[in-house]
């Protein structure tokens, strides 16, 4: 949890797929992680450059993402969660 992701979108350019945290994994009777809950930004940002809305809970299949930095490197950099 907490591993920051690219979430793949087939109906858009690479350059325009979001970045996304993981919330909460749902393991499969294998014990495999196979879908995950994910947070996402709304694409507007205000005069600070942070998303200006909400953000929304997503679940997607493992499948779909791509791992930037998983939440134990962000530890070791200091990077808050």
């Amino acid at each position: 949890m907490d591993d920051i992701v690219v979430v793949i979108n087939d109906n858009s350019p690479r350059n325009c797929w979001r970045i996304a945290c993981v919330e909460e994994t749902y393991p499969d009777d294998d014990g495999l992680v196979r879908k995950v809950r994910i947070k996402i930004a709304d694409r507007n940002l205000d005069e600070n450059g942070r998303p200006a809305g909400p953000l929304t809970s997503l679940c997607r299949p493992v499948q779909k993402l791509i791992l930037l930095l998983p939440h134990e490197e962000r530890e070791d950099q200091g990077i808050p969660t």
